[in-house]
């Protein structure tokens, strides 16, 4: 079964639970979040082949510009 809720409604309803239940919540979202960040970390769907991803090439940021490639083109 599917429940259906406004974000607005969980904030109300997060906002009258007591200091415990609110601690025992931050809890819970935390090992959701850990469980769904360690998920997308182990997917990588893309085929680089039997080489791997290749090497980059190496940036330096600068302020005002952005990233940039050291060294130029080759």
């Amino acid at each position: 079964m599917k429940l259906e809720i406004t974000f607005e409604s969980l904030i109300n309803a997060i906002s009258s639970l007591g200091i415990e239940e609110k601690r025992r919540l931050w809890q819970i979202l935390d090992e959701e979040i850990n469980q769904g960040e360690a998920d997308l970390l182990a997917e990588d769907t893309y085929d680089w082949g039997l080489e791997g991803q290749p090497q980059g090439k190496p940036v330096e940021y600068i302020p005002g510009v952005g990233l940039t490639v050291v060294g130029g083109r080759k």
